[in-house]
């Protein structure tokens, strides 16, 4: 089917209580890979681009890549550009074919990061696309993006509040806690406050940093309110693992498609655990 607005899906997610997974894509094998494992699963997905995926590949090859992973498939894919900071950039894909963009204006004092979301929302909505926003720091490393975890900013609830009202972003990353990459340290979640805001807003509620948190975690992470965790890290890890692994196994062995094609099952059997971690399986 073609791409669609993740914003009904999330929406699913939240008055049912599970998780969509946001899974970055690097090249076509993952992209592959991630839409593979949702229909084995029968689950809801969004594939999810990073800035520097978008500088290597340009929102063009991206946007044809998840069109032709998803246009066969029988559930659904939507499209995201996440932590998008270049206002050009995010044009390009409002304009281009994503069904969702993140505007992580989150260096930003709150009244100047809602407003400066608020453009990006106009914009966005005017082409069907829908819009995440960021209230708060994020720590860990998320491109050229890099924030020690003692320059990490909490979300309050009211500022979280006040930032969905004057932005009218379609759902809301509030840093909690979690971190992108591997965690080095037990994080420290202030799942408290996400609780607080799924109660107060029907807004759905996005969980950055799903890579390396304990099952028992990220299920209170759902019950307390994430319709949408994102998984970047542990693609990567498991993508170059995968190859890693069979090229060792396989010295002798020259075949290029056998290579990928084992880093690929890995991939879909990874992801596909996700899924039933977050409740996603069964639902599309």
């Amino acid at each position: 089917m073609p791409l669609v607005n993740p914003l009904g899906m999330l929406q699913a997610a939240r008055q049912g209580g599970y998780c969509v997974g946001a899974f970055n894509l690097v090249d076509f094998l993952t992209t592959e890979a991630i839409v593979q494992a949702a229909e084995a699963k029968r689950s809801p997905v969004m594939l999810q681009t990073s800035s520097a995926t978008v500088k290597r590949f340009g929102i063009k090859n991206i946007v044809q890549m998840a069109r032709m992973a998803a246009e066969n498939s029988p559930v659904p894919v939507a499209l995201h550009l996440d932590h998008g900071t270049d206002r050009k950039v995010i044009g390009e894909a409002i304009r281009g074919g994503y069904t969702s963009v993140m505007f992580d204006g989150s260096k930003y004092p709150l009244p100047e990061n809602a407003a400066r979301t608020r453009e990006i929302v106009d914009e966005a909505h005017a082409h069907g696309v829908s819009v995440e926003g960021e209230i708060g720091v994020v720590a860990g490393v998320e491109d050229e993006i890099v924030i020690h975890q003692d320059k990490a900013i909490y979300t309050t609830p009211d500022e979280a509040l006040e930032f969905l009202r004057l932005s009218g972003v379609d759902f809301l990353a509030a840093a909690i806690g979690t971190a992108h990459g591997f965690y080095k340290v037990q994080p420290r979640l202030d799942i408290d406050t996400l609780r607080k805001l799924a109660h107060a807003t029907d807004c759905p509620m996005v969980v950055h940093g799903g890579t390396g948190l304990p099952d028992d975690v990220v299920r209170q992470l759902i019950a307390a309110g994430a319709a949408k965790m994102n998984v970047s890290t542990q693609i990567k890890q498991t993508y170059l693992d995968g190859l890693h692994g069979y090229i060792e196994s396989h010295r002798t062995e020259y075949n290029p498609l056998k290579l990928l094609d084992h880093a690929r099952q890995e991939l879909v059997a990874m992801i596909g655990r996700y899924m039933e971690v977050f409740g996603s399986a069964g639902r599309a």
